[in-house]
């Protein structure tokens, strides 16, 4: 068996490649080293030049993996040329290959882009209160493909990056104060005057109000059944916001309710008019037999 083999490989040949492709993997193995070494120095110098500047902490770990992915490639091809791999042949079959992954995953690669432009716009950031479409959240964490979102349900929402920032965004924690809107329903026949002074003397000695701009009871609009006034007034911390609409609506219906005015419920008056139909439908109303 050991014959058959021995005459089929030429053993001396083999050996004589073995010997002479040593070095070429000792160097590789090597070079391999320098490159991990070089990668963990280059990592720690770009943290600390970042760590000084104002780079987002997402930016940051972006440009870091971005770098470290570069000096992986780069190290990769040093170590095949070394082995004496065809590494033109390495980089069409890569280029290949890379074209038919960004054809199947172009959903992914279009999230890393918007996650890239989340990160450099700056539209939020972690733990601010936004609104996405119809959802108040805060942003929990930002990543490079996904947003995550938890609501004050505290449920944790996913969000690709590509569909939201195509959405319209209000960011609450940008602007250091919000206004508060409380809205109350009047009857027709009450006095409005006096409704404003009664709803805004709810907001006497509440320190948590700012005093600029002054606190306002206006007119909305005149619905089916009320007069539709609205409490207006600035708070310093955009999260009271929800508290502060429940506080005051409860507020306003109590005093409203001790003053006598009146908070209508939806109603429906009908007047008819006196006409000769209707008096003939009155007159046999009346000639009409009385049903025991």
């Amino acid at each position: 068996m050991l014959t058959k083999i021995a005459e089929i490989i030429d053993f001396q040949a083999v050996t004589t490649f073995v010997i002479g492709y040593i070095p070429n993997l000792v160097s590789a193995v090597l070079l391999a080293v320098v490159f991990w070494i070089a990668n963990k120095i280059i990592q720690k110098m770009l943290h600390a030049a970042f760590s000084k500047t104002k780079i987002e902490k997402q930016a940051t770990s972006l440009l870091l993996r971005t770098a470290g992915v570069a000096i992986g490639i780069f190290g990769v091809l040093t170590v095949a040329d070394q082995l004496q791999i065809n590494i033109k042949s390495l980089l069409a079959g890569v280029g290949i290959m890379g074209l038919a992954i960004s054809f199947a995953a172009k959903d992914t690669i279009s999230n890393i882009i918007s996650g890239i432009v989340i990160i450099i716009d700056k539209p939020f950031r972690e733990n601010d209160w936004i609104v996405v479409g119809s959802m108040h959240a805060i942003v929990s964490e930002i990543r490079l493909r996904t947003t995550v979102l938890t609501t004050f349900d505290n449920e944790t929402v996913v969000i690709p990056n590509q569909q939201i920032s195509q959405e319209r965004i209000i960011n609450y924690t940008m602007t250091p104060r919000s206004r508060v809107k409380v809205s109350v329903g009047i009857a027709y026949k009450e006095d409005i005057d006096k409704a404003r002074k009664i709803i805004l003397e709810t907001l006497q000695g509440d320190t948590r109000i700012l005093p600029e701009p002054a606190p306002a009871v206006v007119v909305t609009g005149l619905a089916d059944s009320s007069v539709n006034l609205q409490l207006r007034f600035w708070v310093a911390n955009p999260l009271d916001q929800f508290s502060f609409v429940w506080e005051y609506t409860e507020k306003s219906k109590k005093a409203l309710d001790r003053a006598g005015i009146e908070i209508p419920y939806p109603h429906l008056q009908l007047f008819v008019e006196n006409t000769d139909g209707i008096k003939q439908l009155a007159m046999k109303k009346d000639l009409s037999p009385e049903t025991p």
